[in-house]
């Protein structure tokens, strides 16, 4: 038996369910943990699955826990926990923001005070996003240019402790809000505590297992449900990463008690534009994406943002299906030029499995033809008791 034990929360979420695959394919110990619902979700187990995750692995052991039930959580620790990571959030733009704090920020500082009980805690690992940043502006808007974001932005970690959002940036929607103030629990935790933790700030992630994000994205192109693009969307950068690395990078700084203390945006090389990410998308799944040539992106986010109010109330009243990805949070990131800097992580000696978005979309696409899910309306589509998770 190892003398190492992994902890996973939110292990059937789209990175937790990968970062569980990869420790027990190197032979370590791991604690899973979920809700009861989602360890009981027979197609989202079927879809892991097929990505490799082994539910009757000997090393593994599943218990089924809740971040707002203390009581749920304690048998979470009865064994000697080592390294913990800490997946479990509500990666949901249509979700109030009294729902996202109460799951992220009170029911991450639930599990954060179990974890602290526990000395034989190496090293823990904590999900952010990169949305931490807030939006970032452009060389036009002058002294307050701030790209790419790298770690040395402003950030959770090196604003004062009352800041509530970052420096010359701002929040774009409550989900990066209240992972701001989850960010800054753990942060107070390591100075206050000495808490061994390091946090991973991926950018938006994409891979096989994943219909909302980048992989709704993907499945509204595949379904003919984004027919056009404005063409000056090839000035708006966009970023990503694949699943795998996110995973992979992860599992890489658990290694490493040299890199506690420090924080790491996980985000692949390409430079690309939303125009040629969605007509890329488009050429895979066999459509044809047209230009809209005298609409602006600018004139067009807050249409598309009104629409998506509307669809949601819809769906909110009449429970009435609406797409996952047609959000008013996901417009404002449509009319938003994100350039995320990954340099610490390969100075740090990762070498990510899919530095090119391109080649993670081929795989991507591959996978969802191979499951039948570009074809699956029911994939993308989010009635009424419906939400996304990771």
């Amino acid at each position: 038996m190892s003398e190492r034990l992994n902890l996973v929360t939110g292990a059937t979420g789209f990175t937790g369910a990968y970062v569980v695959r990869d420790l027990l394919e190197r032979g370590e110990e791991v604690v899973a943990t979920d809700l009861a619902a989602s360890l009981q979700d027979d197609e989202r187990i079927d879809a892991l699955k097929s990505v490799g995750l082994d539910f009757d692995h000997p090393n593994l052991q599943i218990i089924a826990s809740d971040l707002l039930d203390k009581t749920s959580m304690e048998p979470l620790f009865e064994r000697p926990v080592t390294h913990v990571f800490h997946t479990a959030s509500l990666y949901d733009y249509s979700a109030s923001y009294e729902v996202l704090r109460k799951i992220n920020v009170d029911g991450t500082r639930n599990f954060l005070e179990l974890a602290l009980e526990h000395d034989e805690l190496e090293h823990f690992i904590h999900w952010s996003t990169c949305g931490v940043f807030g939006k970032p502006y452009t060389a036009a808007d002058g002294s307050k240019v701030n790209v790419p974001f790298d770690e040395t932005c402003s950030s959770p970690k090196n604003t004062p402790a009352d800041a509530d959002e970052p420096d010359g940036t701002h929040l774009v929607n409550d989900y990066s809000v209240t992972k701001w103030e989850q960010e800054k629990i753990v942060w107070r935790l390591y100075e206050e505590h000495d808490f061994p933790v390091t946090v991973v700030r991926p950018a938006p992630i994409y891979g096989p297992g994943s219909a909302y994000g980048h992989g709704g994205i993907i499945l509204a192109i595949a379904m003919g449900l984004v027919p056009a693009i404005p063409r000056d969307a090839e000035n708006y950068i966009t970023t990503s990463v694949h699943v795998e690395d996110v995973a992979g990078f992860s599992i890489f700084a658990a290694d490493r008690p040299e890199l506690i203390g420090e924080d790491f945006n996980i985000v692949d090389n390409s430079i690309i534009s939303y125009y040629e990410f969605l007509q890329y998308i488009a050429l895979l799944t066999g459509r044809n994406m047209r230009d809209i040539p005298l609409l602006p992106v600018t004139v067009l986010n807050p249409i598309m943002a009104k629409a998506a109010q509307a669809w949601t109330w819809l769906q909110r009243q009449f429970g009435i299906p609406r797409v996952r990805v047609f959000e008013v949070q996901s417009a404002e990131y449509i009319s938003s030029s994100y350039w995320l800097s990954n340099r610490k992580t390969l100075e740090a000696g990762y070498d990510y499995k899919y530095p090119d978005v391109k080649e993670g979309l081929k795989d991507t696409v591959a996978w969802f033809r191979d499951m039948g899910w570009l074809t699956d309306k029911d994939k993308m589509m989010l009635s009424e008791g419906r939400s996304a998770k990771t």
